[in-house]
């Protein structure tokens, strides 16, 4: 495009020796950007801008100030049929423009320029991108950094790439070869270069130039174009494939350790493994397997038009499992008819086996439940629940290491009775086992208690010393309860001795060593009290390698009877009273809440065996507040917001259905207790959603 079809015309010219101002008005009355200055020849000696008059700031008003004071000297004078790329690459802003004769006809401002070229620009890469797409090669172009810059749509085809994701991605991200990165950087062609690309589908092979993009002598960038010349050489490699698939296939037909034969349509063998001729004696040049099978199953599978199994009898006298299975061709006939032959008499041999081993195992495993019952009832654990089951379990295998253990729960659950049985079964049951209540030791003899002192410590302390509980426990278990009671001043001198094994005494100067295996015990929250700064989060870390959570006494009921029957039998023979309990009174401590867990519970039998006057405890020996605990007690509701009325009855409705129905198991039982007939229950169950063993 020439500078004629952007220029404005105008003859507009301006002495030099005029006032700015007047410049300045003129612009403004034409609408131009500047005016070209005159000279005292009449010739072009400069040109004044709005730029120009606005830089010279105050003076622009000044009468005496003039054009040539202010204007650009030196400036490009420029002609019709001068091209617009020319014009742009030229200093300054607007420009004079002549005819052929050098006449002056207009002036040229650049930020008319600026929008044209752009638009040229955009399309002739509109142009290039058509021509690149319309190419069958796959091009690819790449700047000096190694960034993808052209993407055809050829090459989007040939890499399963889109154009609008591979450009502007480094090579490396977009294609697997990238000898063009070599091209970049050594600044050599490479041609009639032959590479293949293994995709999913198969491998491709492709020829490729690859040439750098040179610019005043130095490499900014290379360009790869490449076709696909694989169709002949991917067909041979297809032949390859099927022979190998082939080799394949009948390397796994002969492997089958099932009978495998594959006929036509006649019932004529045309393949067969050796699983099959070691069944029936047959070999490959065989008529068929009409004298193997029943006559008839090619036939059904020819008529079905489905695979067909059935259970037949060799001579021999072993029973076979037959499959008969269709195979189609292109136009979905059968033509070939494929056999598996699988001998049932071992697999019998083996289902009876697995019986007897299941029936073993069924008698080894209750065998292995009385035997740990028997055990654990000599060391003073009576349990029936299927979460002290897995407890103890888990405490056993923990015995055979030495991990630190913290044990959790509320107070009397029995954690001190799981302390002794993880130390009895361990390999330190021969050592000793020193239970300390952390709670109970004054805060200033905690040190001196655990961890001993020398003599003449301080005032009153024993003239040969103390050995400390971690001392006394050396070889075998230390077991501290309570742990979450300890000062917090101390709780760091404690993590040091079970961190560095070893202690120091009060008064000495010289660590000792200690082997010791650390359990602890808590009813606190030790995580909350670690969110309140109440206890060191390190040390916390180090007690909690193994965590045992022991269920409260509530949630293991099947535990109450037999703990009962063995504290009932405990005090019979500590008293040499013997006493029965009435049924009622099992049902009551059944509902009874237990807060106190299992010491609450040997209490309240000690006390019913030593005060009930009868030879059986009845319902009014037992004390008034166990029966505060029976279901027939309501507890208060209490309403501490507003919703709706429906709502909030559906929602009682719920917790009271679900509780009842979760602690009594049946909705016959929930009815009774909630004092409403059975269907109720069913109905508003159902209606709110709530799982029942009636649904």
């Amino acid at each position: 495009m020439l500078v004629s079809k952007l220029m404005i015309k105008t003859a507009i010219t301006i002495a030099m020796d005029s006032p700015l101002l007047e410049a300045w008005k003129m612009m403004m009355d034409s609408n131009i950007m500047g005016i070209p200055v005159t000279g005292g020849n009449d010739g072009i000696a400069g040109m004044i801008t709005r730029e120009d008059i606005i830089s010279a700031g105050p003076d622009c008003v000044n009468p005496s100030f003039t054009v040539g004071q202010a204007m650009e000297k030196n400036v490009a004078v420029i002609t019709e049929n001068t091209p617009l790329v020319e014009a742009w690459m030229l200093p300054g802003r607007v420009f004079p423009v002549v005819n052929d004769e050098g006449r002056l006809t207009g002036i040229l401002d650049k930020n008319a320029v600026s929008p044209e070229l752009f638009n040229m620009a955009s399309y002739m890469q509109q142009q290039l991108e058509a021509i690149l797409d319309s190419a069958h090669n796959g091009i690819i172009a790449i700047d000096k950094t190694g960034k993808v810059t052209i993407f055809n749509s050829a090459a989007e085809k040939i890499t399963r790439r889109s154009k609008s994701w591979a450009l502007g991605k480094h090579l490396s991200q977009v294609i697997i070869p990238q000898d063009l990165l070599d091209v970049l950087k050594e600044g050599k062609t490479q041609r009639h270069v032959k590479f293949s690309v293994h995709y999913s589908t198969g491998s491709h092979i492709y020829l490729t130039n690859r040439n750098p993009i040179i610019e005043n002598g130095e490499t900014v960038g290379a360009v790869a174009v490449f076709q696909d010349i694989s169709e002949i050489e991917f067909i041979s490699e297809e032949l390859n494939s099927v022979k190998h698939l082939n080799k394949e296939l009948e390397g796994i037909i002969e492997s089958s350790y099932d009978g495998i034969v594959i006929t036509d349509r006649s019932g004529n063998i045309t393949k067969s493994n050796g699983a099959f001729k070691k069944t029936f004696g047959m070999d490959t040049d065989s008529s068929g397997v009409k004298d193997a099978f029943s006559p008839g199953i090619i036939e059904t599978v020819l008529q079905q038009g489905e695979a067909v199994t059935q259970v037949e009898k060799t001579p021999s006298g072993n029973h076979i499992l037959v499959t008969a299975n269709p195979v189609r061709n292109d136009h979905n006939e059968i033509f070939r008819v494929v056999v598996n032959v699988r001998d049932l008499t071992e697999l019998n041999h083996l289902r009876q086996e697995l019986e007897q081993s299941k029936k073993l195992s069924e008698q080894y495993q209750k065998e292995l439940s009385q035997l740990r019952q028997k055990h654990f009832k000599q060391t003073g654990l009576v349990f029936s629940s299927p979460k002290m089951q897995e407890l103890l379990k888990t405490a056993l295998r923990l015995s055979q290491v030495d991990s630190t253990v913290l044990l959790l729960g509320e107070s009397g659950v029995g954690k001190e009775v799981i302390a002794t049985t993880i130390h009895s079964q361990s390999h330190r049951k021969e050592g000793p086992f020193i239970a300390v209540n952390c709670g109970a030791i004054p805060a200033d003899l905690l040190e001196s208690e655990l961890f001993g002192y020398e003599k003449g410590a301080f005032t009153g302390a024993n003239r040969e010393g103390k050995s400390g509980m971690f001392e006394l426990a050396n070889g075998g278990t230390l077991f501290l309860d309570e742990i979450g009671d300890l000062p917090k001043d101390f709780q760091v001198k404690l993590l040091r001795a079970i961190q560095e094994r070893e202690i120091m005494r009060v008064g000495g100067n010289k660590p000792r060593p200690i082997n010791v295996r650390i359990i602890a015990a808590t009813n606190h929250d030790l995580e909350n009290l670690v969110r309140e700064g109440k206890f060191r989060e390190d040390l916390y870390f180090r007690l909690n390698v193994v965590p045992l959570d022991i269920p409260p006494l509530r949630e293991r009921k099947e535990d109450i009877i037999p703990l009962i029957y063995s504290f009932k039998n405990k005090f019979s023979k500590a008293y040499e009273i013997n006493k029965d309990i009435a049924p009622e009174v099992y049902d009551i401590l059944l509902q009874y809440q237990w807060p106190g867990n299992v010491r609450e519970l040997e209490n309240v039998i000690e006390r019913l065996m030593v005060t009930t006057n009868g030879d059986t405890i009845g319902v009014n020996d037992i004390p008034p507040h166990l029966i505060n605990y029976t279901p027939d007690n309501h507890p208060e509701i209490k309403v501490q917001g507003i919703i709706p009325l429906k709502e909030a009855v559906n929602t009682v409705e719920r917790q009271l259905i679900s509780n009842a129905l979760k602690q009594f198991g049946s909705t016959y039982k929930a009815a009774r207790v909630l004092q409403v007939d059975q269907s109720t229950i069913v109905r508003k169950a159902n209606k709110l959603n709530i799982y029942h063993k009636d649904t």
